[in-house]
């Protein structure tokens, strides 16, 4: 039993033929199940706010796509085609009205649909599906608004290894410490302006972009996968607070290394390059989502506004906006590496001669 797309709930019987019967009451309708057409025991329930006094019943065959989807170097590749089905319902009945038939959905596309009624049995024979969207290839989604955060992101972290990697090639590093003998809290005051400063920037940029972007986009008739407005929030100060840790990163990594160069090009091997391989389809799937589990790129997933749906085969692949992690446990593994870079930080900053 099914609704609202997503809630699904799969019946005990396991047997055919089986019987099925929808009742209702009010705004509620209960689904059950039988062997024998007379002892029936419940599946499920569905509560349909506003659901109108007189509704549409009937019964609907749907068989997916056949897709096989491969990532590869410099692309995704997809094959496949639709599919068809056939199946017989019998001892039909609903009450008063009539029968009609017709295609569901708006795709007009793919093999004729067909149905044929008998007294109370029906053949029904259809093609397609009728379930949640899910980003594929070519899919629209809220976060591509902020596509730019990640020619931002390579501005951060220049700033954030030169944040104290310009105080040590001129010098300067030994008046910041001399000024603050306690080298660890002087590295943490610059860890945490940095970080602010980032954020409320990023938080600004991110905000007008997703607005504007998204206004220019709706303008053109691009269709954009729909998210709750938290979602889109989420979005949006993720964004931000992505930039901000990766600022603080790039700051630790430049205390450890000393020198820019080295510190720019260790922080964009551990945040940027794990990125472009993974979603640039340079790497296939197995390594791509490895890769955004285990490296700091992984923090991205906050960005994700799309979810997988466990009874919808997708192109569930990095190419296509999906993370092998959850939103905010994405965005704590680079916080984790974050956090053992700031310590190694400090210990070597406390241990070296300035």
């Amino acid at each position: 039993m099914q609704y609202d797309y997503t809630h699904d709930k799969a019946g005990g019987h396991g047997t055919s033929p089986t019987w099925l019967r929808l009742t209702r009451s009010g705004d509620t309708v209960t689904g059950y199940e039988s062997t024998d057409g007379t002892h029936w025991a419940p599946v499920g329930t569905a509560h349909l706010a506003g659901l109108a006094t007189t509704v549409q019943v009937g019964m609907f065959v749907a068989s997916p796509q056949h897709e096989d989807t491969n990532q590869h170097l410099g692309g995704v590749r997809s094959t496949g085609g639709p599919t068809q089905a056939t199946a017989i319902f019998d001892h039909v009945s609903a009450g008063n009205g009539t029968w009609d038939g017709g295609r569901v959905g708006g795709d007009v596309t793919g093999p004729p649909n067909s149905f044929a009624e008998s007294g109370s049995r029906f053949s029904v024979t259809g093609s397609g599906d009728i379930a949640p969207a899910a980003a594929g290839p070519d899919g629209d989604t809220v976060e591509r608004s902020l596509v730019g955060a990640f020619a931002g992101l390579i501005v951060v972290l220049v700033i954030g290894t030169m944040f104290i990697t310009a105080e040590y090639r001129r010098g300067l590093i030994r008046t910041t410490l001399t000024a603050s003998p306690r080298r660890g809290r002087a590295l943490a005051a610059k860890a945490i302006v940095l970080g602010c400063v980032t954020f409320v920037a990023g938080l600004a940029a991110a905000g007008v972009a997703f607005w504007i972007v998204g206004r220019i986009r709706r303008d053109n008739g691009n269709v954009v996968l729909t998210v709750p407005s938290l979602t889109e929030l989420r979005v949006v100060v993720g964004t931000a607070a992505l930039l901000a840790v990766a600022a603080v990163l790039a700051l630790a990594v430049g205390t450890v290394l000393r020198r820019s160069a080295g510190a720019v090009a260790a922080v964009i091997v551990l945040i940027v390059l794990p990125y472009i391989l993974a979603v640039a389809s340079v790497l296939p799937v197995g390594p791509a989502q490895w890769a955004l589990r285990l490296t700091p790129a992984a923090g991205f997933a906050i960005q994700q506004s799309i979810r997988q749906y466990a009874q919808v085969s997708g192109t569930y692949t990095p190419a296509t906006g999906y993370f092998p992690l959850a939103p905010w446990a994405g965005f704590a593994v680079l916080c984790g590496w974050t956090a053992l870079a700031l310590g190694l930080a400090v210990v070597l900053i406390r241990r070296r001669d300035a």
